[in-house]
């Protein structure tokens, strides 16, 4: 009987490489992103339609969660999780996806910009809280990027454009967000949350 030493030292590799710090990492996980706005086409906009990810306008609503968002300001006012004006300020603009939650691990992101005409893009950020408000500047209509911890982007996307984006998430808290100028106050930002 013949016994591969490097076989066995493979495996053991591989192993090291799925626990690490006590925290056993699945397989690669893959969760849908779309960019979508006013100009984006088709039933998703109401529910999950067969061509945007996750819940529609009846469900985490238009930046927030509900239409109204947690701050009762939602349409008409803040916008859920950003500072901004929801949609009677810069217009309707939402990211979805179909996971709100994942384990910890390698993380892929296949990112559809659904948009008719606008350009979008996708960042994760790294916050302490799902509700995390970022920090903003109202001069340039943007997160203030060096402020925050940005893990991975896709840079600007046109319409009908995808891009995919793999990264290594530990546990905790990330949000989704486009940061083109007004973009995130908008509504352009979802939370994603990593577990153990």
């Amino acid at each position: 009987m013949r016994f591969s030493l490097s076989g066995f030292t493979t495996g053991l590799l591989m192993l090291a490489a799925v626990t690490c710090s006590g925290i056993t990492y699945a397989q690669t996980v893959t969760v849908k992103v779309s960019l979508l706005d006013m100009t984006s086409v088709g039933g998703h906009m109401m529910d999950r339609g067969a061509r945007g990810y996750g819940q529609g306008m009846m469900g985490r609503g238009m930046g927030g969660p509900g239409m109204m968002g947690p701050d009762g300001y939602g349409m008409q006012g803040r916008g859920g999780y950003g500072p901004g004006y929801g949609m009677m300020g810069h217009g309707m603009m939402f990211i979805r996806t179909d996971h709100d939650t994942v384990k910890a691990g390698k993380v892929r992101f296949e990112v559809a910009n659904l948009s008719a005409s606008e350009i979008h893009e996708m960042a994760v950020v790294a916050v302490d809280s799902p509700n995390a408000a970022l920090p903003y500047d109202y001069n340039t209509w943007r997160v203030i990027e060096d402020q925050v911890k940005i893990l991975g982007e896709t840079h600007g996307m046109k319409p009908n454009d995808t891009k995919n984006l793999e990264l290594t998430l530990t546990p905790g808290y990330y949000l989704l967000i486009c940061n083109l100028p007004g973009h995130y106050a908008a509504g352009m930002v979802i939370p994603l949350t990593v577990t153990k």
